[in-house]
């Protein structure tokens, strides 16, 4: 099994999200179980709710949504992130 880092499962959930493979974040995630390990998609999945919470991005309402907003959270999540690792 490949396994993915955090900000690889960020931006490939994002992926399927963007092209309406998955009809929300969770799913997404979900979906890549053959890919990252369970403790991965649970650090995912918490820090999407984490950026949720600091008011970075749209509400809860966006994890389940394809539109834009699901997209803005991806992205802020995928920069909060990546903005620690410098």
């Amino acid at each position: 099994m490949t396994t993915l880092t955090v900000l690889e499962t960020l931006r490939k959930a994002r992926g399927l999200v963007a092209d309406g493979t998955c009809s929300g974040a969770f799913e997404a995630v979900r979906s890549l179980a053959g890919e990252a390990s369970g403790l991965t998609r649970d650090c995912v999945c918490y820090a999407l709710l984490d950026t949720v919470a600091t008011g970075e991005a749209v509400s809860l309402a966006g994890l389940q949504r394809t539109d834009g907003a699901a997209l803005a959270l991806f992205d802020a999540t995928i920069a909060r992130l990546a903005a620690r690792l410098l």
